[in-house]
């Protein structure tokens, strides 16, 4: 049988609200009864009942993160960086998987409100409605956003400078004589892939070259995805000498694409992706890359939240962290 609060409060002769205020931190207690309430606490092995707690301190001390898809291991990656910030600090994520569906991520919202999570952390999926998020911030839960936008949502975001990062990829491949470069993104509903292509774009008027729509191939969330809208741009007469991709799971779609049509990577297709993860130093060749602070990003996320969860108030803030372009063996002049 489970020890309730009215038996640590026998055992150490004070009345249960006396017991309670003393296990959960809040209200008055003289020290001498909090001791006498922990120490029998301790020794009858009490449990607190978290949920009776959040009905008094309306506080759970857990937060909410919903990601684009688990599987990417970029959003494994930025979990882990906030689960280490919010551990730290007492807090617990509770991790929802939206599978970049924008109905999937709404309910998934309104499942982790319903749990009276403290604050979210979330990764707008493509094409999201902004009002449940937008509920969130006018019923004062703190919010932040994680590597994508949403407009109309007036929140907190941490986000990489992908403009910036997408120019140093295309301006590398530019330096070693490429004209027609291709770029392999998914969808520009999401506000960071929409970003890249802006600096694939920028990147080729900088340098006096013609933006040519049919270069661009844009699929869908998936390494399949990835692979059918890479297919779309190299199994033509007059593909690019040279690909840009907008992440990591373009990348590996190019690259399948590429095995697929006997095309040799730099030989035939240079190659520059967004997203640095152990695989891209294990192929051959290396796979130059834009690196993206992404444990960071998730660290950077939790403090932002962690700070509002502690009363800070005033304007959103928009964080963007430094992304850097990494060069190895991927890239080589135009045949």
């Amino acid at each position: 049988m489970s020890v309730t609060i009215r038996d640590v409060a026998q055992a150490a002769g004070v009345s249960p609200a006396t017991a309670a205020r003393a296990l959960g931190g809040y209200g008055h207690s003289s020290p001498a009864a909090r001791r006498r309430v922990i120490e029998s606490a301790r020794v009858l092995g009490y449990r607190p009942n978290a949920v009776a707690r959040a009905l008094v301190s309306r506080a759970t001390t857990t937060v909410g993160l919903v990601v684009g898809d688990i599987e990417n291991p970029f959003f494994a990656a930025a979990a882990r960086g906030l689960s280490d910030v919010m551990d730290a600090h007492g807090y617990t994520v509770l991790l929802a998987n939206a599978d970049e569906d924008a109905d999937r991520e709404r309910r998934a919202v309104d499942v982790l409100r319903a749990r009276q999570v403290d604050g979210m952390v979330v990764v707008p999926a493509p094409g999201a409605s902004p009002g449940h998020l937008m509920d969130l911030v006018a019923a004062g839960i703190p919010l932040v956003l994680l590597d994508r936008l949403v407009a109309g949502v007036d929140a907190d975001s941490v986000l990489v400078r992908n403009v910036a990062g997408a120019q140093a990829a295309v301006g590398h491949l530019i330096g070693l004589g490429h004209r027609r470069v291709g770029v392999v993104s998914d969808s520009p509903e999401i506000t960071s892939s929409a970003e890249r292509i802006d600096g694939y774009r920028r990147a080729l008027r900088g340098a006096g070259i013609a933006v040519d729509p049919g270069l661009i191939s844009i699929g869908g969330p998936t390494q399949a995805d990835g692979e059918a809208a890479a297919v779309r741009l190299l199994d033509r007469a007059d593909r690019p000498t040279a690909v840009f991709t907008a992440n990591n799971f373009m990348t590996v779609g190019t690259l399948r694409a590429a095995r697929a049509l006997g095309l040799r990577i730099p030989t035939d297709i240079a190659l520059v992706g967004f997203d640095d993860l152990d695989w891209t130093t294990l192929v051959q060749p290396q796979v130059t890359v834009v690196s993206q602070p992404v444990a960071e990003l998730g660290r950077t996320a939790g403090l932002r939240l962690l700070r509002r969860l502690n009363g800070e108030r005033g304007r959103p803030q928009r964080i963007r962290l430094e992304a850097r372009l990494i060069v190895r063996g991927s890239c080589g002049a135009p045949a």
